[in-house]
C-alpha cells in the first residue's frame, strides 16, 4: 500500500473511532464546542513544503538536524493534543469522564493479550 493509501485509511479509521467515542459520550449540546475543539486538535500539521531532499545526500549533521525538527514537530502537536484532551475532559460529566477513559485506553497489541498488550477493553469480545 502506498503512503497516501495507508494515509487515507489510517484517517478513515480515526474519523469511525471519533464518531463511535461521540455517540458513546451522549454529548449535550454545551459539549459540542468542546468536542470540536478536541476533534480538531488531531488535524496533522502539514507536511513541509518543497522538495524532500534525498537523505543520503545530508550530512550526518544535517540528517540529525532534520531529524530533531521533525521530533519537535511532534512534540508540539502531541502538546496540541494533550492539551485539547484535558480541557475536553474538564467539560464531562464523571460519567463521560469514566466512558472516555474507558474508550482511550491504549492497545499496544492486536489482540491486546501479548506480552506488551494492557489487556482487552472494557466491552471487547474474547478472541479464540
Amino acid at each position: 500500500m502506498d503512503p497516501q493509501q495507508r494515509m487515507a485509511r489510517m484517517q478513515e479509521h480515526h474519523a469511525k473511532r471519533m464518531e463511535a467515542l461521540k455517540a458513546k459520550l451522549q454529548l449535550t449540546a454545551a459539549q459540542q464546542g468542546a468536542w470540536d475543539s478536541y476533534a480538531s486538535a488531531f488535524t496533522p500539521p502539514p507536511p513541509p513544503a518543497g522538495p524532500r531532499e534525498d537523505l543520503a545526500k545530508l550530512s550526518t549533521p544535517e540528517r540529525l538536524d532534520r531529524m530533531q525538527a521533525r521530533q519537535a514537530a511532534r512534540q508540539a502537536h502531541f502538546a496540541k493534543i494533550a492539551d485539547a484532551t484535558r480541557s475536553f475532559y474538564g467539560q464531562l460529566t464523571p460519567q463521560q469522564q469514566q466512558t472516555f477513559d474507558a474508550e482511550t485506553l491504549p492497545r499496544m497489541h492486536a489482540r491486546g493479550d501479548g506480552p506488551r498488550g494492557h489487556g482487552p477493553r472494557p466491552g471487547d469480545a474474547p478472541r479464540g
